[in-house]
């Protein structure tokens, strides 16, 4: 088991009795997915605001918000990976409360940056505008390249996996 996983393993308590009734496992597994989802929410919809309601100490706090989501779904995303859940290639991405997630990441993004910038760069916005402007589609680009990539490995592991199936040769021994 790796450090990654035996870290994460500690931080969640996986190993705790709590986790041997498999029904009450499943629920606090829902409850928490629902809580994880309510933070994305709630940290999403805060710095999309703070910037433009709290100006620079609000752009601040979006920022730290920010960081520490992701820092969040970072972890979430990497424990499922490693325990062979891969979101990516297992969900649909084009969805309307994906697109309302991406909208609001924009807004505290882009806010905090205008609002920081206003306020330390002396109301120079040009850079910001050319750094988006080539930043954006680039970020963009590589974005779909690595889902896309990331859904054919998948697809050939998977072609693979049932290639040695049919062939009666088990990969795992």
């Amino acid at each position: 088991m790796s450090a990654f996983v035996t870290a994460s393993r500690f931080i969640g308590d996986l190993d705790d009795e709590f986790y041997a009734d498999e029904l009450q496992r499943d629920i606090w597994n829902e409850a928490s997915a629902v809580g994880f989802q309510s933070l994305l929410w709630i940290g999403l919809i805060s710095g999309a605001v703070l910037p433009f309601a709290a100006g620079v100490t609000g752009a601040w706090i979006a920022l730290g918000l920010f960081l520490v989501l992701m820092s969040v779904s970072l972890v979430v995303s990497g424990y499922a990976r490693v325990r062979g859940v891969d979101m990516y290639a297992a969900q649909k991405l084009r969805r309307s409360r994906i697109a309302f997630a991406g909208l609001l990441f924009f807004l505290a993004g882009a806010g905090a940056a205008l609002r920081l910038l206003a306020h330390y760069g002396g109301g120079n916005l040009q850079f910001l505008w050319i750094g988006a402007a080539i930043g954006a589609p680039v970020g963009l680009a590589a974005g779909v390249v690595g889902i896309k990539n990331r859904r054919r490995q998948v697809r050939e592991t998977e072609l693979a996996a049932d290639r040695a199936e049919l062939l009666g040769f088990d990969p795992s021994k």
